[in-house]
């Protein structure tokens, strides 16, 4: 299929998923920070660290990893999909874009690890008592959110572009 016009159900589904998925968190992440104002989350200490928090994981999570290296592999991964994919890829562009799989084993491994250690800090920040729990989950909020627009706004540009902006990373057959 290499050369051929890329498939947009493809980049769609891909992004679409992913984001599909960011939002549903964040909707569920809003109701748990909306909870923590109403336990004194913007008063004193507290706002002095929901006001900390917000800034690192904003910039860590929202700018850096999601804004300037996920995204843009994202795009790269699912447009070079889109264009030379397999069936089975293309039925999982979601995780194919996350390089959950078909990736070199680095970034496999990495992938995989980054996963996983997200699954572990849910976990332990749903032990958080309110408004500590509250003040964590906005600024997570507010970093997907920053994600979500950045993936899309990645997949719009690669797919304008006709390319990626990074290497897709795809792993040698």
């Amino acid at each position: 299929m290499s050369g051929s016009k890329p498939a947009r159900w493809v980049v769609l589904w891909g992004a679409g998923g992913v984001v599909l998925s960011l939002l549903d968190a964040i909707a569920r992440l809003s109701r748990v920070a909306y909870e923590g104002v109403a336990h004194g989350m913007f008063s004193g200490p507290q706002l002095l660290f929901t006001a900390l928090w917000t800034i690192v994981i904003v910039y860590g999570e929202g700018y850096r990893a999601f804004g300037q290296l996920l995204a843009p592999r994202m795009a790269a991964r699912l447009l070079h999909l889109a264009r030379e994919g397999t069936a089975v890829a293309r039925a999982l562009a979601p995780f194919h874009a996350l390089s959950l799989f078909d990736t070199p084993k680095r970034r496999l491994l990495s992938a995989w690890t980054m996963l996983l250690g997200i699954v572990l800090v849910v976990l332990l920040v749903r032990k958080l008592p309110q408004p500590w729990r509250g003040s964590v989950d906005f600024g997570v909020v507010i970093a997907l959110s920053w994600g979500a627009i950045a993936i899309v706004r990645e997949c719009v540009r690669a797919w304008r572009a006709g390319e990626g902006r990074v290497d897709p990373e795809i792993a040698a057959k």
